[in-house]
């Protein structure tokens, strides 16, 4: 039975470039892949750290500079999708609750038996709350006026 060897490193991006800061992942025993960040300190104090040169020698700088470049722009993009989305909830959100006032406007009966054709047909065209609002309020006020 053959064993797949698996890298130690994967997915590695630049957190902080001049502190030499990568995240990525690192095998773990248990032959499962752990976020973990790899620190070593701006050159100019000499640190050292075998997980960062084994970083660099598998991938090199100028990969790791690509792969964050990558990362960066799949994050923009999946913000922007996350936004526009926001958006259309908000749009769909916004006419359900026009649609449902508008359903109980036409429940109250002066509005249901109003013979008032114009002011029933910019109820039903209102295109915000405070329309359906001033809409019903007027064939309200027609119906009690119609009534005396």
């Amino acid at each position: 039975m053959s064993e797949e060897t698996l890298p130690k490193y994967k997915d590695p991006i630049w957190q902080d470039k001049e502190n030499r800061h990568i995240v990525c992942r690192i095998l773990q025993p248990n032959d499962v892949y752990a976020l973990s960040h790899v620190i070593v300190g701006p050159e100019s104090e000499g640190n050292k750290n075998a997980d960062y040169d084994a970083l660099m020698e598998m991938y090199g700088e100028e990969e790791i500079d690509r792969r964050t470049k990558d990362h960066k722009e799949e994050q923009l993009r999946k913000k922007e999708i996350d936004a526009e989305r926001k958006v259309a909830a908000q749009a769909r959100k916004r006419q359900e609750v026009l649609f449902n006032m508008k359903l109980e406007a036409f429940e109250i009966e002066e509005i249901k038996n109003s013979t008032n054709r114009d002011l029933k047909k910019r109820l039903r065209k209102a295109k915000s709350v405070i329309e359906v609002q001033a809409f019903a309020t007027l064939l309200i006020q027609d119906a009690l006026n119609n009534a005396e």
